[in-house]
């Protein structure tokens, strides 16, 4: 069925998308959806103009819309290292406390959970590389889940379509569920008691960068950093492709190995520009959550997408269980299991507003760091799945 607004017209189709993802972030402002995060509201948004016809859905091959393959092609490349600029490693063990401790036992409960699902449900052929990808969106976020489908060349698989389609319907639902964990007396025995105090102390650094704010020059040359580490990424990938006899794409994977050891090896000067490059990363970020909306249609996920589906659920099921039944064991309180198990499935852009809406402001700073962890392992540990089961 032709939409409303052709895949031709391209400016009208990117005014929608920035609108998207506009009224996203001015409604999380705004408190209008009470504790629904931005990111759900602009992703929801697209959903609903792709369901009822009025922009193209992106999850369709047949159709090609270049303002969609232009949010893939280039703002992702530059939306990972501009959010990596804070992964400083030292700097996420020494202030994430215990919502690391949160985070890693989550990512282990979704490592085990994709083993499960792999062995319950029968994808098909290519069910290693379906989990992989699977795997890495679950423990860092989407933008893990297109590098690893990038890189395992999964795009052009059968599955991809609604594997898109589902992510956005699974992980929207699940991150709606965990605002309800906290009402639900029933689980309360779990936690550990929660500590109300919500002051989170700032070191004299952050607070001369919170006076200095973000500025043009920082924009600019967070933007060139970015430019340039994509651009060198995607130069050595052929390189490194043939080197290591492998068909994987490695230029998104290369591109978050650079953009992790130039937050490491300079983390001064990058410190100076990461309000600024978190900004802009997370605006790109929007506007590639609003796209990838555009691929949430409900046709695809009742079509041919219930085994994938049940492959979610499944792993999703385990990782909050295997959490709940932690919790106690490691004295996690409610706010913590909940917000890491928020990074975790989709990332900082929804943990750290969470952890705000929540009251929780001592959790937003944490949140931020343990989610760019999952950005940072979350495709290592979908290709190595990827490549172990397949």
């Amino acid at each position: 069925m032709q939409s409303f607004i052709s895949p031709e017209n391209h400016l009208v189709l990117f005014a929608i998308i920035t609108g998207a993802a506009a009224f996203g972030i001015y409604s999380e402002h705004k408190k209008w959806f009470g504790k629904v995060s931005g990111i759900l509201v602009t992703m929801i948004s697209m959903s609903v103009l792709s369901m009822t016809g009025v922009v193209p859905v992106a999850s369709k091959p047949e159709i090609n819309v270049e303002v969609y393959n232009l949010v893939f092609d280039y703002f992702i490349p530059l939306a990972i290292p501009l959010m990596l600029f804070s992964s400083n490693l030292v700097k996420i063990i020494k202030e994430s406390g215990k919502l690391l401790l949160a985070y890693i036992i989550g990512a282990i409960g979704i490592v085990l959970g994709s083993f499960l699902a792999f062995y319950l449900i029968d994808l098909g052929a290519d069910s290693g590389n379906t989990a992989g990808v699977i795997t890495a969106t679950l423990i860092g976020g989407s933008v893990n889940f297109v590098a690893t489908a990038e890189i395992l060349n999964f795009s052009t698989n059968p599955l991809f379509t609604a594997t898109v389609a589902i992510d956005n319907f699974a992980a929207n639902l699940y991150v709606l569920l965990l605002f309800l964990v906290p009402s639900i007396a029933l689980l309360k025995r779990f936690f550990s008691p929660s500590n109300d105090t919500n002051h989170e102390a700032e070191d004299p650094d952050t607070k001369t960068e919170n006076k200095k704010g973000i500025t043009l020059e920082r924009i600019a040359v967070s933007l060139f950093i970015a430019v340039l580490i994509a651009g060198t990424g995607t130069v050595l990938a052929p390189f490194v492709q043939k080197l290591v006899h492998t068909e994987l794409n490695m230029s998104i994977l290369l591109i978050t190995i650079l953009a992790v050891l130039a937050a490491n090896l300079f983390p001064k000067p990058l410190k100076a520009l990461e309000q600024s490059a978190f900004s802009l990363g997370l605006w790109l970020m929007y506007i590639f959550l609003a796209t990838i909306g555009a691929a949430s249609n409900m046709q695809d996920i009742l079509r041919v997408g219930m085994p994938v589906l049940a492959f979610y659920l499944t792993i999703m099921f385990f990782h909050l269980v295997f959490m709940l039944a932690l919790a106690k064991l490691f004295k996690l309180d409610v706010y913590e299991v909940i917000i890491s198990s928020a990074a975790n499935i989709m990332g900082p852009s929804v943990a750290a507003p969470m952890a705000a809406s929540l009251g929780q402001k001592k959790m937003i700073t944490p949140a931020i760091l343990v989610g760019i962890l999952g950005y940072i392992i979350g495709t290592f540990i979908g290709v190595s799945i990827a490549l172990l089961l397949s």
